[in-house]
């Protein structure tokens, strides 16, 4: 996992990706927060970078729920799919709270990704209370310390700009 969180929501999250995972095949699968956070993934793509993948889902699933707003939807949940020539993605907007991204070969079942799919995304909506009750707790801080080494780093590095 990407996102440092508690143990036991970890090993939930880990178990209901890889579940979803090994009964659709997708090629990946990946978990980012609603702002675009990658917290974890199962399986992996040549060339793909996940981390860009998850920001890029994130918003695309922030303007889809706009759009969805705009016509008298006001859901936090919903589900956004791409085919392509070779690969499908397809979106789940898990309660405002997480995006659920599978990426698959187009000759998988779609059906099959959309029934696992919502499965998987119903099972992470009920973790999302604890996922944000997590993240907005206070998280330690920085010491005094390492604030004056990397202010003493950057004057070393900018300093002769300014």
């Amino acid at each position: 996992m990407s996102l440092s969180l508690p143990e036991e929501l970890a090993e939930q999250i880990e178990h209901i990706l890889a579940e979803l995972y090994y009964e659709t095949e997708a090629e990946c699968i990946l978990l980012a927060d609603i702002s675009g956070q990658l917290i974890s993934t199962q399986g992996q793509m040549t060339g793909i970078d996940p981390v860009l993948i998850a920001a890029l889902a994130a918003g695309n699933v922030a303007a889809m729920s706009e759009l969805t707003r705009q016509i008298g939807e006001e859901s936090h949940l919903g589900s956004f799919l791409h085919e392509g020539d070779n690969k499908g993605i397809y979106l789940f907007n898990i309660g405002g709270s997480f995006v659920l991204i599978v990426i698959f070969q187009i000759n998988t079942l779609l059906g099959l990704v959309r029934l696992l799919g919502g499965r998987a995304a119903g099972q992470l909506h009920a973790l999302s209370a604890q996922f944000e009750e997590h993240m907005n707790q206070p998280h330690s801080i920085p010491n005094a310390d390492f604030g004056a080494a990397l202010a003493d780093e950057l004057d070393q590095a900018f300093g002769e700009l300014f």
